[in-house]
């Protein structure tokens, strides 16, 4: 089988919608990023987290320039990534769409290498912050792992056609 490619540009881009339909048919973890501001703790819902490398231990974050965690995490200079457990699904929309001063009320945190963990995670990862640049309307938060923590037992949570889903573990069959 052979696939042909042109140059040629497309007669019709896609629309916003058809775009995030068609992004939604990829899993996705959801994890807040948080770090410290003149005035507390702050944060924000982001699903576009990867690990970047093993060797330094670093990951890379994208979160909207505009936004308030983005120039905190650069001042700051770190940023904890809270990889939410499917026992704290409420938190994604508090952190997405709550006022930034309300977003911190009534839930438990500790502070790691001088950054906010959010307490029950699936897994935490505290990180120096090496690069913030940006791309298009987004900044990319680049940092070295200075602190993890994760529970096992803590199943993630995860989005799949813009539904959440808990993925736990599960023995491979014999």
């Amino acid at each position: 089988m052979t696939a042909t490619t042109t140059a040629e540009t497309p007669t019709r881009l896609p629309g916003r919608d058809e775009f995030c339909t068609a992004m939604a048919q990829l899993a996705t973890g959801v994890a807040v990023v948080t770090s410290e501001g003149p005035d507390g703790p702050v944060g924000c819902t982001a699903n576009a987290v990867l690990s970047l490398s093993t060797e330094p231990p670093s990951v890379l974050v994208s979160l909207a320039s505009a936004g308030r965690t983005v120039r905190h995490a650069r001042d700051h200079g770190g940023f904890a990534v809270n990889i939410l457990s499917w026992q704290q699904r409420e938190l994604m929309d508090r952190f997405a769409r709550l006022p930034a001063a309300e977003r911190f009320q009534g839930v438990d945190f500790r502070y790691e290498e001088g950054c906010p963990v959010l307490a029950g995670t699936a897994a935490a990862v505290v990180c120096r912050l090496d690069q913030s640049p940006t791309a298009l309307d987004h900044t990319l938060l680049i940092g070295r792992a200075l602190w993890t923590g994760q529970d096992p037992a803590a199943p993630a949570l995860v989005l799949y056609q813009r539904h959440q889903h808990a993925v736990s573990h599960s023995q491979p069959p014999s």
